[in-house]
Protein backbone atom coordinates (compact mmCIF):
# COMPACT_ATOMS: atom_id res chain seq x y z
CA UNK A 1 0.00 0.00 0.00
CA UNK A 2 1.08 3.48 -0.65
CA UNK A 3 2.27 5.23 2.40
CA UNK A 4 1.15 8.14 1.63
CA UNK A 5 -2.68 6.90 0.70
CA UNK A 6 -2.59 5.76 4.79
CA UNK A 7 -2.86 8.99 6.57
CA UNK A 8 -5.77 9.90 3.63
CA UNK A 9 -7.53 6.94 4.34
CA UNK A 10 -7.11 7.38 8.09
CA UNK A 11 -8.52 10.56 8.14
CA UNK A 12 -11.22 9.78 5.91
CA UNK A 13 -11.88 6.89 8.56
CA UNK A 14 -12.01 9.30 11.18
CA UNK A 15 -14.37 11.63 9.59
CA UNK A 16 -16.43 9.39 8.64
CA UNK A 17 -16.83 8.06 12.60
CA UNK A 18 -17.35 11.34 13.79
CA UNK A 19 -20.41 12.32 11.43
CA UNK A 20 -21.83 9.07 12.08
CA UNK A 21 -21.68 9.16 15.74
CA UNK A 22 -22.91 12.82 15.23
CA UNK A 23 -25.73 11.51 12.99
CA UNK A 24 -26.41 9.40 16.09
CA UNK A 25 -27.57 12.12 18.47
CA UNK A 26 -29.56 13.65 16.02
CA UNK A 27 -31.13 10.44 14.96
CA UNK A 28 -32.34 10.54 19.10
CA UNK A 29 -33.75 13.93 18.17
CA UNK A 30 -36.04 12.97 15.93
CA UNK A 31 -37.68 10.13 17.59
CA UNK A 32 -38.12 12.28 21.00
CA UNK A 33 -38.11 15.83 20.08
CA UNK A 34 -42.10 16.10 18.93
CA UNK A 35 -43.13 14.31 22.23
CA UNK A 36 -41.05 16.17 24.01
CA UNK A 37 -42.89 19.36 22.58
CA UNK A 38 -46.05 18.30 22.63
CA UNK A 39 -45.48 17.49 26.46
CA UNK A 40 -44.58 21.41 26.60
CA UNK A 41 -47.31 22.64 24.16
CA UNK A 42 -50.11 20.12 26.00
CA UNK A 43 -51.85 19.53 22.57
CA UNK A 44 -55.66 19.17 22.70
CA UNK A 45 -55.51 16.44 19.20
CA UNK A 46 -53.43 14.44 17.65
CA UNK A 47 -53.26 17.41 14.80
CA UNK A 48 -53.49 20.21 16.94
CA UNK A 49 -49.98 21.08 17.14
CA UNK A 50 -48.42 20.38 14.17
CA UNK A 51 -47.72 24.04 12.90
CA UNK A 52 -46.16 24.79 16.58
CA UNK A 53 -44.25 21.54 16.15
CA UNK A 54 -42.76 22.04 12.73
CA UNK A 55 -42.03 25.60 13.23
CA UNK A 56 -39.92 24.39 16.21
CA UNK A 57 -38.15 22.17 14.02
CA UNK A 58 -37.67 24.84 11.15
CA UNK A 59 -35.79 26.98 12.96
CA UNK A 60 -33.09 24.65 12.91
CA UNK A 61 -32.27 24.32 9.32
CA UNK A 62 -32.65 27.37 8.95
CA UNK A 63 -30.07 29.06 11.57
CA UNK A 64 -28.12 26.26 9.85
CA UNK A 65 -28.25 28.15 6.15
CA UNK A 66 -28.06 31.25 7.90
CA UNK A 67 -24.55 30.59 9.23
CA UNK A 68 -23.60 28.18 6.39
CA UNK A 69 -22.02 31.23 3.89
CA UNK A 70 -19.89 32.92 6.51
CA UNK A 71 -18.78 29.62 7.55
CA UNK A 72 -18.07 28.10 4.37
CA UNK A 73 -15.69 31.92 4.11
CA UNK A 74 -13.86 30.71 7.17
CA UNK A 75 -13.30 27.04 6.40
CA UNK A 76 -11.49 28.63 2.86
CA UNK A 77 -9.02 31.10 4.77
CA UNK A 78 -8.56 29.68 8.01
CA UNK A 79 -8.63 25.55 7.43
CA UNK A 80 -11.06 22.71 8.36
CA UNK A 81 -10.50 20.51 11.69
CA UNK A 82 -11.18 23.28 13.95
CA UNK A 83 -14.11 24.35 12.58
CA UNK A 84 -15.12 20.65 12.37
CA UNK A 85 -14.17 19.95 16.21
CA UNK A 86 -15.02 22.68 17.50
CA UNK A 87 -18.70 22.48 15.77
CA UNK A 88 -19.03 19.03 17.64
CA UNK A 89 -18.50 20.63 21.07
CA UNK A 90 -20.76 22.72 20.39
CA UNK A 91 -24.05 20.91 19.41
CA UNK A 92 -22.73 18.07 22.17
CA UNK A 93 -23.45 21.11 25.04
CA UNK A 94 -26.39 22.55 23.68
CA UNK A 95 -27.87 18.62 23.20
CA UNK A 96 -27.59 18.15 26.59
CA UNK A 97 -28.67 21.21 27.72
CA UNK A 98 -32.46 20.36 25.93
CA UNK A 99 -32.68 18.19 28.80
CA UNK A 100 -32.59 20.93 31.86
CA UNK A 101 -35.67 22.41 30.22
CA UNK A 102 -39.25 22.15 29.61
CA UNK A 103 -40.00 25.42 28.11
CA UNK A 104 -41.13 25.65 24.74
CA UNK A 105 -39.32 28.82 23.95
CA UNK A 106 -36.12 27.62 25.76
CA UNK A 107 -36.15 24.57 23.90
CA UNK A 108 -36.73 26.28 20.50
CA UNK A 109 -33.97 28.54 20.90
CA UNK A 110 -31.56 26.00 22.03
CA UNK A 111 -32.73 23.71 18.85
CA UNK A 112 -32.40 26.49 16.46
CA UNK A 113 -28.64 27.62 18.22
CA UNK A 114 -27.57 24.04 17.14
CA UNK A 115 -28.20 24.43 13.11
CA UNK A 116 -25.05 26.40 13.46
CA UNK A 117 -22.99 23.76 14.90
CA UNK A 118 -24.75 21.72 12.06
CA UNK A 119 -23.83 23.92 9.42
CA UNK A 120 -19.85 23.42 10.51
CA UNK A 121 -20.06 20.25 11.00
CA UNK A 122 -21.54 19.62 7.51
CA UNK A 123 -19.36 22.18 5.73
CA UNK A 124 -15.68 21.43 7.47
CA UNK A 125 -16.87 17.42 6.39
CA UNK A 126 -17.42 17.93 3.11
CA UNK A 127 -14.81 19.72 2.47
CA UNK A 128 -12.18 17.90 4.07
CA UNK A 129 -13.71 14.87 2.04
CA UNK A 130 -12.90 16.93 -1.37
CA UNK A 131 -9.48 18.04 -0.53
CA UNK A 132 -8.70 13.72 0.63
CA UNK A 133 -10.36 12.82 -2.36
CA UNK A 134 -10.06 12.98 -6.32
CA UNK A 135 -11.94 12.53 -9.91
CA UNK A 136 -11.32 9.06 -9.64
CA UNK A 137 -12.68 8.20 -6.18
CA UNK A 138 -14.73 11.23 -5.06
CA UNK A 139 -18.44 9.89 -5.55
CA UNK A 140 -17.14 6.81 -3.84
CA UNK A 141 -16.26 9.01 -0.74
CA UNK A 142 -19.11 11.30 -0.62
CA UNK A 143 -20.78 8.09 -0.75
CA UNK A 144 -19.70 7.18 2.22
CA UNK A 145 -20.26 10.16 3.79
CA UNK A 146 -23.66 10.11 3.33
CA UNK A 147 -23.71 6.28 4.55
CA UNK A 148 -22.38 7.57 7.51
CA UNK A 149 -24.75 10.00 7.51
CA UNK A 150 -27.67 8.20 7.55
CA UNK A 151 -26.18 4.76 9.19
CA UNK A 152 -25.69 7.47 11.99
CA UNK A 153 -29.35 8.31 11.42
CA UNK A 154 -30.62 4.78 11.63
CA UNK A 155 -29.11 3.86 14.82
CA UNK A 156 -30.21 7.39 16.77
CA UNK A 157 -33.42 6.45 15.39
CA UNK A 158 -33.23 2.47 17.10
CA UNK A 159 -31.41 4.03 20.37
CA UNK A 160 -34.32 6.73 20.16
CA UNK A 161 -37.11 4.62 20.11
CA UNK A 162 -35.29 2.36 23.10
CA UNK A 163 -34.94 5.69 25.16
CA UNK A 164 -38.85 6.61 24.36
CA UNK A 165 -40.00 3.48 26.10
CA UNK A 166 -36.97 3.32 28.67
CA UNK A 167 -37.45 7.04 29.78
CA UNK A 168 -40.89 7.59 28.98
CA UNK A 169 -41.66 9.49 32.30
CA UNK A 170 -38.97 11.87 31.50
CA UNK A 171 -37.22 12.21 27.93
CA UNK A 172 -34.96 14.55 29.16
CA UNK A 173 -32.24 11.53 29.80
CA UNK A 174 -32.28 10.71 25.86
CA UNK A 175 -31.01 14.86 25.16
CA UNK A 176 -28.33 14.07 28.06
CA UNK A 177 -27.33 10.68 26.09
CA UNK A 178 -27.69 12.53 22.97
CA UNK A 179 -25.25 15.08 23.87
CA UNK A 180 -22.89 12.24 25.16
CA UNK A 181 -22.65 10.42 21.78
CA UNK A 182 -21.64 13.33 19.99
CA UNK A 183 -18.95 14.70 22.48
CA UNK A 184 -17.43 11.31 22.10
CA UNK A 185 -17.36 12.16 18.22
CA UNK A 186 -15.71 15.41 19.17
CA UNK A 187 -13.25 13.56 21.07
CA UNK A 188 -12.40 11.30 18.60
CA UNK A 189 -11.43 14.49 16.12
CA UNK A 190 -9.73 15.84 18.46
CA UNK A 191 -7.25 13.71 19.13
CA UNK A 192 -6.94 11.96 16.02
CA UNK A 193 -7.95 14.34 13.23
CA UNK A 194 -5.33 15.94 11.30
CA UNK A 195 -5.95 19.44 8.97
CA UNK A 196 -5.99 18.18 4.76
CA UNK A 197 -3.58 19.41 2.71
CA UNK A 198 -5.35 22.43 0.71
CA UNK A 199 -5.19 25.41 -1.25
CA UNK A 200 -5.64 28.29 0.98
CA UNK A 201 -8.02 31.17 -0.15
CA UNK A 202 -5.44 34.48 -0.08
CA UNK A 203 -8.01 36.94 -1.24
CA UNK A 204 -11.39 37.66 0.46
CA UNK A 205 -13.70 34.79 0.24
CA UNK A 206 -17.18 35.92 -1.67
CA UNK A 207 -20.06 36.52 0.11
CA UNK A 208 -22.24 34.75 -3.07
CA UNK A 209 -21.20 31.13 -2.76
CA UNK A 210 -22.12 31.10 -6.15
CA UNK A 211 -18.92 32.36 -7.22
CA UNK A 212 -17.20 29.17 -6.78
CA UNK A 213 -19.36 27.30 -9.18
CA UNK A 214 -19.52 26.61 -12.83
CA UNK A 215 -22.74 26.86 -15.26
CA UNK A 216 -23.50 23.12 -15.31
CA UNK A 217 -23.04 22.64 -11.59
CA UNK A 218 -25.40 25.79 -10.53
CA UNK A 219 -28.05 24.68 -13.19
CA UNK A 220 -28.46 21.28 -11.15
CA UNK A 221 -28.84 23.27 -8.04
CA UNK A 222 -32.79 23.12 -8.21
CA UNK A 223 -32.92 19.43 -7.99
CA UNK A 224 -30.57 19.95 -5.01
CA UNK A 225 -32.77 22.11 -2.99
CA UNK A 226 -35.88 19.70 -4.04
CA UNK A 227 -34.49 16.61 -2.56
CA UNK A 228 -33.50 18.87 0.85
CA UNK A 229 -37.23 20.29 0.65
CA UNK A 230 -38.18 16.69 0.70
CA UNK A 231 -35.56 15.68 3.20
CA UNK A 232 -37.68 18.15 5.64
CA UNK A 233 -40.59 16.95 5.03
CA UNK A 234 -39.09 13.02 6.27
CA UNK A 235 -38.72 14.46 9.17
CA UNK A 236 -41.82 15.39 10.05
CA UNK A 237 -43.41 11.79 9.55
CA UNK A 238 -42.86 11.01 13.09
CA UNK A 239 -45.06 13.07 14.40
CA UNK A 240 -47.55 12.50 11.27
CA UNK A 241 -47.20 8.70 11.89
CA UNK A 242 -48.07 9.62 15.73
CA UNK A 243 -51.14 11.00 14.79
CA UNK A 244 -52.09 7.77 13.25
CA UNK A 245 -51.15 5.67 16.56
CA UNK A 246 -47.95 4.61 14.75
CA UNK A 247 -45.64 3.66 17.73
CA UNK A 248 -41.77 4.54 18.45
CA UNK A 249 -40.57 0.83 17.08
CA UNK A 250 -43.12 0.94 14.02
CA UNK A 251 -41.60 4.19 12.59
CA UNK A 252 -38.09 3.61 13.70
CA UNK A 253 -38.60 0.40 11.75
CA UNK A 254 -39.83 1.95 8.46
CA UNK A 255 -36.90 4.50 8.93
CA UNK A 256 -34.27 1.76 9.66
CA UNK A 257 -34.70 -0.16 6.77
CA UNK A 258 -35.01 2.46 4.40
CA UNK A 259 -31.54 4.50 5.66
CA UNK A 260 -30.15 1.31 5.31
CA UNK A 261 -30.87 1.32 1.65
CA UNK A 262 -30.27 4.79 1.30
CA UNK A 263 -26.55 4.78 3.03
CA UNK A 264 -25.62 1.29 1.03
CA UNK A 265 -26.84 2.17 -2.27
CA UNK A 266 -25.15 5.43 -2.02
CA UNK A 267 -21.34 4.14 -1.89
CA UNK A 268 -22.30 1.91 -4.94
CA UNK A 269 -23.89 4.70 -6.87
CA UNK A 270 -21.15 7.02 -6.03
CA UNK A 271 -18.24 4.45 -6.97
CA UNK A 272 -20.00 3.65 -10.53
CA UNK A 273 -20.39 8.01 -10.86
CA UNK A 274 -16.64 7.79 -10.70
CA UNK A 275 -16.61 5.05 -13.54
CA UNK A 276 -19.75 6.25 -15.81
CA UNK A 277 -19.87 9.69 -15.20
CA UNK A 278 -21.91 12.32 -12.94
CA UNK A 279 -24.57 13.09 -14.89
CA UNK A 280 -26.02 9.43 -15.94
CA UNK A 281 -26.23 8.32 -12.40
CA UNK A 282 -27.97 11.38 -11.37
CA UNK A 283 -30.78 10.56 -13.60
CA UNK A 284 -31.12 7.52 -12.14
CA UNK A 285 -31.48 9.30 -8.86
CA UNK A 286 -34.31 11.63 -10.10
CA UNK A 287 -36.12 8.62 -11.96
CA UNK A 288 -36.37 6.64 -8.81
CA UNK A 289 -37.26 9.22 -6.17
CA UNK A 290 -40.38 10.34 -8.60
CA UNK A 291 -41.11 7.12 -8.70
CA UNK A 292 -40.80 6.57 -5.10
CA UNK A 293 -42.91 9.36 -4.32
CA UNK A 294 -45.92 8.48 -6.87
CA UNK A 295 -45.40 4.72 -4.85
CA UNK A 296 -45.97 6.08 -1.73
CA UNK A 297 -49.16 8.18 -2.94
CA UNK A 298 -50.63 5.46 -4.57
CA UNK A 299 -49.97 2.01 -2.21
CA UNK A 300 -48.86 3.79 1.69
CA UNK A 301 -51.19 6.76 1.32
CA UNK A 302 -52.16 6.50 5.38
CA UNK A 303 -51.18 2.65 5.99
CA UNK A 304 -47.32 4.07 5.77
CA UNK A 305 -47.23 2.52 9.44
CA UNK A 306 -48.27 -0.36 8.25
CA UNK A 307 -46.05 -0.77 4.85
CA UNK A 308 -44.28 -3.62 5.50
CA UNK A 309 -47.73 -5.70 5.36
CA UNK A 310 -48.01 -4.99 1.38
CA UNK A 311 -47.44 -7.43 -1.15
CA UNK A 312 -44.01 -9.04 -2.00
CA UNK A 313 -44.26 -7.73 -5.62
CA UNK A 314 -45.14 -3.81 -3.66
CA UNK A 315 -42.20 -3.97 -1.39
CA UNK A 316 -39.47 -5.24 -4.26
CA UNK A 317 -40.93 -2.13 -6.22
CA UNK A 318 -40.35 0.29 -3.55
CA UNK A 319 -36.57 -1.43 -2.57
CA UNK A 320 -35.36 -0.66 -6.22
CA UNK A 321 -37.27 2.85 -6.08
CA UNK A 322 -35.30 3.41 -2.82
CA UNK A 323 -31.92 2.43 -4.20
CA UNK A 324 -32.43 4.05 -7.48
CA UNK A 325 -32.70 7.09 -4.68
CA UNK A 326 -29.75 7.08 -3.57
CA UNK A 327 -27.58 7.79 -6.23
CA UNK A 328 -28.91 11.54 -5.80
CA UNK A 329 -27.33 12.60 -2.65
CA UNK A 330 -23.11 11.25 -3.75
CA UNK A 331 -23.79 12.37 -7.33
CA UNK A 332 -24.14 15.74 -6.61
CA UNK A 333 -21.70 16.15 -3.90
CA UNK A 334 -19.22 14.74 -5.83
CA UNK A 335 -20.17 16.89 -8.88
CA UNK A 336 -19.82 20.01 -6.87
CA UNK A 337 -16.45 18.55 -5.54
CA UNK A 338 -15.55 18.01 -9.15
CA UNK A 339 -16.44 21.28 -10.43
CA UNK A 340 -15.92 24.24 -7.38
CA UNK A 341 -12.58 25.72 -7.71
CA UNK A 342 -10.23 24.84 -5.62
CA UNK A 343 -9.52 28.56 -3.04
CA UNK A 344 -13.58 28.09 -2.90
CA UNK A 345 -14.21 24.57 -1.95
CA UNK A 346 -15.61 25.66 1.43
CA UNK A 347 -17.80 28.28 -0.13
CA UNK A 348 -19.11 25.69 -2.73
CA UNK A 349 -19.48 23.24 0.04
CA UNK A 350 -21.52 26.30 2.56
CA UNK A 351 -23.78 26.27 -0.39
CA UNK A 352 -24.62 22.98 0.09
CA UNK A 353 -25.80 23.87 4.04
CA UNK A 354 -27.75 26.58 2.94
CA UNK A 355 -29.73 24.51 0.76
CA UNK A 356 -30.05 21.62 3.09
CA UNK A 357 -30.85 24.24 6.20
CA UNK A 358 -33.07 26.49 3.69
CA UNK A 359 -34.71 23.40 1.75
CA UNK A 360 -35.29 21.54 5.64
CA UNK A 361 -37.01 24.23 7.10
CA UNK A 362 -39.21 24.88 3.85
CA UNK A 363 -39.86 20.81 3.70
CA UNK A 364 -40.86 21.01 7.76
CA UNK A 365 -43.02 23.43 7.23
CA UNK A 366 -44.83 22.41 4.46
CA UNK A 367 -45.48 19.04 5.69
CA UNK A 368 -46.86 19.99 9.31
CA UNK A 369 -49.46 22.29 6.58
CA UNK A 370 -50.11 19.40 4.28
CA UNK A 371 -50.76 17.05 6.95
CA UNK A 372 -53.49 18.80 8.64
CA UNK A 373 -55.29 19.44 5.64
CA UNK A 374 -54.96 16.02 3.96
CA UNK A 375 -52.73 13.42 6.25
CA UNK A 376 -49.82 11.83 5.09
CA UNK A 377 -51.53 11.78 1.38
CA UNK A 378 -51.30 15.59 1.32
CA UNK A 379 -47.53 15.29 2.69
CA UNK A 380 -46.91 12.85 -0.66
CA UNK A 381 -48.60 15.23 -3.07
CA UNK A 382 -47.12 18.20 -1.95
CA UNK A 383 -43.74 16.35 -2.21
CA UNK A 384 -44.45 15.51 -5.66
CA UNK A 385 -45.11 18.82 -6.88
CA UNK A 386 -42.01 20.64 -5.50
CA UNK A 387 -39.77 18.04 -6.54
CA UNK A 388 -41.62 17.49 -10.39
CA UNK A 389 -41.15 21.53 -10.15
CA UNK A 390 -37.18 21.29 -9.53
CA UNK A 391 -36.50 18.92 -11.99
CA UNK A 392 -38.74 20.86 -14.81
CA UNK A 393 -36.58 24.22 -13.24
CA UNK A 394 -33.19 22.69 -13.67
CA UNK A 395 -33.98 20.61 -17.17
CA UNK A 396 -34.75 24.74 -18.50
CA UNK A 397 -31.47 25.65 -16.67
CA UNK A 398 -30.01 22.57 -18.59
CA UNK A 399 -30.94 23.76 -21.65
CA UNK A 400 -30.79 27.22 -21.63
CA UNK A 401 -26.71 26.32 -20.71
CA UNK A 402 -26.35 24.23 -23.39
CA UNK A 403 -27.71 27.02 -25.80
CA UNK A 404 -25.06 29.11 -24.30
CA UNK A 405 -21.72 26.97 -25.49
Amino acid sequence: MDEAAVPVKRDLAVLYAAVLASRVGFGIIIIIFPTYIKGTLACSTVTSCDVQIAGTLALYPLLEAAAAIPIGMFVDSHGRKWMFIGSLGYIAVLMGSIGFTKSIYAIATIHAMMGIGAAGVTVATLTMVTDLTGMGNRGKGMGAFDFSNVGGYAIGLVLGSIMASVFAGDLSAAFFAGGAVIGAAFLVGLLVLKEPLHLKSYRQPSLNPLYSLDAYTKSILPIWVGVTVLLGMVFFLPTALGSLNVGFGQTAEIFVVALVILGLGAIGFGAVSDIVGRGKVLLVGIIGLSGLLVWLLLFAGERLGAIFSLSPLHLATLGILAIMTSALVPTILATVGDRAIFEGRGSAMGLYSVMLGGGTAVGTLVAGVAHRRSGLTGIYEAGIILFMTACLLSLALQLWVRSKR
